[in-house]
């Protein structure tokens, strides 16, 4: 499992709480596996169809197959904007219109965990400028009813890329 920045914060949260989570990009399912096992009910949403497999064992996750960045998937994105979440988990993908979209599907009081790389001077090109976060990017995130509550920005655990780390609460009230 590829640990982010906030990870100990992030279990204190699975493991004190219950109710619905949102793994967005979520791979190879690590994330949703341990939401599941702590009984979460999870809908867990990736590109990769061949990954479905590593849920099946999971009576709490729904895998949601899902180009997020492609237009013609706007009846299934429609299907995730009917639901409310408590916790949403977005590590390791960076799709910005997501931005847009989370403060409206976040249950009051709940945490939205955002990680990913961010674009700074490197010898090493790592992936296309749109993906990657801009300094500051998630610290100055102007979301609707939510506050950030932590920030990291700075190299990862194996110091070896530049990553920017967020976890964003919704407010008390609307």
């Amino acid at each position: 499992m590829i640990k982010i920045h906030f990870f100990k914060k992030l279990i204190n949260i699975i493991s004190e709480n219950r109710g619905k989570a949102l793994d967005l990009g979520s791979g190879k399912g690590e994330y949703s596996n341990l939401l599941s096992e702590n009984g979460w009910e999870v809908d867990s949403v990736d590109i990769n169809l061949s990954l479905k497999k590593n849920y099946s064992d999971s009576k709490n996750t729904n895998f949601i197959h899902l180009d997020l960045e492609k237009k013609e998937n706007e009846n299934l994105k429609k299907k995730i904007k009917s639901k409310r979440y408590n916790l949403i988990l977005l590590f390791r993908f960076l799709h910005r219109p997501l931005f847009d979209l989370i403060p409206s599907i976040i249950e009051n009081k709940g945490f939205f965990f955002c990680e990913t790389f961010m674009n700074y001077k490197t010898k090493k090109k790592l992936i296309k400028k749109k993906f990657l976060l801009e300094i500051d990017e998630l610290l100055n995130l102007q979301m609707r009813n939510m506050r950030i509550i932590n920030f990291y920005q700075g190299k990862n655990d194996n110091k070896k890329q530049m990553i920017q780390s967020a976890i964003f609460r919704r407010n008390y009230h609307l």
